[in-house]
């Protein structure tokens, strides 16, 4: 590490087991070395160390660290811990460097990581209703329930999400990812409705009674299509519009689905 004149400075105290006893450290001016058998001799320093100490180092969530700190493109720094990874970039220094583990490792890692759709993590796990947990990143969010799993919300659907009340709305915790589906439209799951998306329509929500009568005519590979609008109030009773058709509510007839003449 290049000794007293190295980024580490001179020891400030020598090689002690750690508190767990499955390894040892040693601190520096400017950091610790930690090695376990596990995972071998790595140092930590600056705001990393800084928020590994309040995460518990070796003994919380994150374990020993895997790895040096590794700088990639972009200027962004990542470091490899047993049970999570610890990211800072130069764009996101304002709210400074955080820790993805657990379920939202894993998912973070199929979205392509700091150069996937999500971008860098904004904050640490947030706690939610239900027992959630959220993760705020640069272009989404992701949440996590024992019940429905890990899942992000990105693109349109976030700004559609939010404006429904996020997870404390009608829509709840989100279930799936995207889906891909007809003619280049996606859709995404949740607990109290389904998003969908297409270039032509935008994204739009259903949900409770006017998404059951979607489903009973086959949602958008049905003759209504995709939705053009979301759930609007009008004389008597609202309306959503799609594609091909409307579905309409009124207080004498209940949820009806209006469909085009046959040509």
């Amino acid at each position: 590490m290049g000794g007293e004149q190295g980024p580490l400075g001179s020891v400030t105290a020598c090689e002690k087991r750690t508190s767990g006893g499955t390894g040892s450290f040693a601190t520096f001016r400017a950091g610790a070395i930690y090695q376990s058998p596990g995972t071998g001799a790595w140092d930590v320093s600056g705001s990393f160390l800084g928020l590994w100490r309040s995460k518990g180092s070796e003994t919380g969530f994150l374990g020993y660290p895997r790895s040096g700190e590794v700088w990639t493109n972009g200027g962004v720094v990542q470091q490899d811990y047993q049970g999570g990874d610890l990211y800072w970039s130069y764009r996101t220094a304002g709210s400074g460097p955080h820790s993805v583990s657990g379920a939202f490792r894993r998912l973070y890692a199929d979205q392509g990581g700091v150069y996937g759709r999500l971008g860098l993590p904004l904050t640490q796990e947030i706690s939610g209703v239900n027992c959630g947990v959220h993760q705020n990143h640069e272009h989404g969010v992701t949440y996590w329930t024992a019940a429905t799993g890990a899942h992000s919300v990105t693109g349109s659907f976030l700004g559609l999400y939010r404006d429904n009340g996020w997870e404390r709305g009608r829509l709840g915790y989100p279930l799936t990812q995207e889906l891909a589906i007809r003619d280049g439209g996606v859709h995404q799951n949740y607990q109290g409705g389904v998003m969908y998306w297409t270039a032509g329509t935008g994204a739009h929500v259903l949900t409770g009674a006017v998404l059951d009568a979607y489903a009973s005519v086959g949602y958008e590979n049905g003759p209504l299509g995709y939705p053009t609008s979301g759930e609007y109030p009008v004389a008597g009773g609202t309306r959503t519009d799609f594609q091909h058709g409307r579905i309409g509510w009124t207080r004498e007839e209940g949820t009806f689905v209006v469909l085009p003449p046959p040509a």
